[in-house]
Formats: C-alpha cells, structure tokens, sequence
C-alpha cells in the first residue's frame, strides 16, 4: 500500500512506478509462502546431521514430553548460502508453527518454555540456565578433544586432569570443570539441578554431556555417583527410556566417529 501510494502520489501513469511496486509484492508473497510452508507444519521439525551432536538434547526433550517430531536431513549448499534461513551457516534448525530457529541453547530454552521443562518459578528456571551455560562451556572444550585433538591419549590425559579430577576443580579452568556441576546437582537436594521433583532442560544437558564423557572416560561413574545417578535415572524415565534403544536414536554421537 504504502509503495504504491508514494507512485500515485509522484506520477500515478509512470511505468517507473510500477516495477518497484510489483517487485514489492512479489516480496511479500514470496515471505507468506515461506512462513505458511514452515507454520503449517504443526509438528516440530529438527534439521541436522545424522548423529547425536547438538539435536541431542531436543530429541531427548520431546521423546520425554511425548511430542512427535520430524527429522529432515541438511542440505550443506542452502546452509551455507541461505542466511535467511540458516543466519549462522549452521544447524541445527528447530521449526514447529510458532519459530524457526538456530542456535542449540536457543533451541533448548523455547522446547523448555513451551513444554514445561524450565521449572515453575524464576529461582528455578534460572538454575537450569546457569546448568545450561556450564555445559555449553564443558562442551567446548569436549568437541576440541574430539575434533581437533582427535581423542588422542595425551589430550585425554589432559582433559582429565584439567576438567574431570576431582583436584584440578579449584584450579585454573574457566570454570570448565565435572566437580562444579556435580556440586550444584548435589546442592539442589532432589536429585535434579534446579531443585525440581522432575527434569528440567539443564539436567537434559547435563545429561547427555555426562553420557558423552562417560563413553571416552568410563571410570567417571566412580567418580561422580551423584552424575551416576542422574543418568541412570533420567535415561529410565518414559519416552525417553524408549528413545534410547529405538531406532530414531542416530548410533554415532560425533560427526567423525569418535567418541
């Protein structure tokens, strides 16, 4: 409307008018497919590559809350040149008929708002952050251990001492350290980060980050029972007890095959 009056109002028979006004549409109409394409789709959508990764914990979340989800594959070329879609060049991609998001902590905080998995109250809901963000931290030294020291034993002796040792905890680590969020897990005094009688998205991360350790590091459950014990229990809670030995469930957890 707007572009079309400033024509009219210019010179209302100037063919000059007309292509910007036409081009404008075509926008608009080209924008409304898209989002009717993606919206109409009620059920929630992860893109990713076929491993574990980072769409982990999503699958985990909704298999919990029992919420069917589709799975569609990464098309690498639109990834990188659509910036629309994919403003980091990255996946995941979460969509359902309200979002279309990128970012893995973004992606988690909307599935944890949507389907109860924040807690019930602010105290609550920012402990599970906090949990979140100490494990998106833990998780970056992790993908450098697999991917740029490819699981070397002189960097697993490395990674040992510096972020799982119970005597390195109170060392120089950027606060990238097992003992520290075992500690806040143990404090919670109900078994899950936030002091809920159910799992909140911080204890889903903390989760898969321990079963990703526990893989390289099997002595860990020694180490940390109280982690032990969180996985064991949140891997037996329905939907997700399932998820894990179904099909759905990608065998590889890292993109090259380590770990």
């Amino acid at each position: 409307k707007n572009a079309r009056s400033q024509c009219n109002a210019r010179a209302p028979f100037s063919m000059s008018c007309v292509h910007p006004f036409k081009q404008h549409v075509r926008n608009l109409r080209v924008a409304t497919y898209r989002q009717v394409q993606i919206f109409a789709m009620a059920k929630p959508t992860i893109q990713y590559f076929n491993i574990r990764g980072r769409a982990e914990v999503m699958r985990i979340a909704l298999a919990y809350k029992n919420v069917d989800y589709d799975v569609v594959p990464v098309d690498y070329p639109a990834m990188k040149a659509d910036t629309i879609t994919y403003p980091f060049g990255q996946v995941p991609r979460y969509y359902d008929d309200q979002v279309d998001l990128v970012q893995s902590n973004v992606i988690h905080r909307y599935i944890g708002r949507k389907y109860g998995l924040l807690g019930s109250n602010e105290k609550q809901q920012c402990a599970a952050d906090m949990v979140m963000e100490g494990v998106e931290a833990l998780r970056s030294k992790y993908v450098a251990l697999i991917y740029q020291d490819q699981l070397s034993d002189t960097a697993k002796e490395a990674f040992w001492k510096a972020h799982i040792d119970k005597a390195s905890a109170q060392g120089r680590n950027g606060g990238t350290h097992l003992a520290l969020l075992a500690g806040i897990l143990e404090r919670a005094g109900t078994g899950y980060v936030a002091g809920t009688s159910t799992p909140t998205m911080g204890d889903l991360c903390l989760w898969e980050m321990f079963d990703l350790l526990a893989r390289v590091f099997p002595n860990i459950k020694e180490e940390y029972p109280s982690l032990a014990e969180l996985h064991t229990r949140v891997a037996g809670l329905p939907g997700i007890k399932e998820y894990l030995t179904s099909p759905r469930r990608p065998e590889q957890p890292n993109a090259n095959n380590l770990g």
